[in-house]
């Protein structure tokens, strides 16, 4: 009975640790996309998110320096 009862306890503490060291990494992961600036309509100056933010947003496309963006569709064009 104790043994059994040890074997649970290692095998919990393990899932909790394993998901403890996974969280830092999925939340860097995440982070990417959502932390790049929103780009303004027009060219841009810096790498941004181009895409607008009303109830028929597009799927943001990334801009590069120096790119024009197009919030109405989200394209990034030369």
């Amino acid at each position: 009975m104790l043994r059994k009862a040890l074997i649970v306890a290692v095998a919990v503490s393990m899932s909790a640790a394993s998901a403890y060291a996974m969280a830092p990494m999925k939340s860097h992961h995440m982070m990417g996309r959502h932390m790049m600036p929103m780009c303004a309509e027009g060219q841009t100056k810096m790498n941004c998110m181009c895409g607008s933010k009303g109830p028929m947003h597009a799927k943001p496309q990334m801009c590069k320096a120096g790119q024009w963006c197009h919030t109405f569709n989200g394209a990034c064009t030369m």
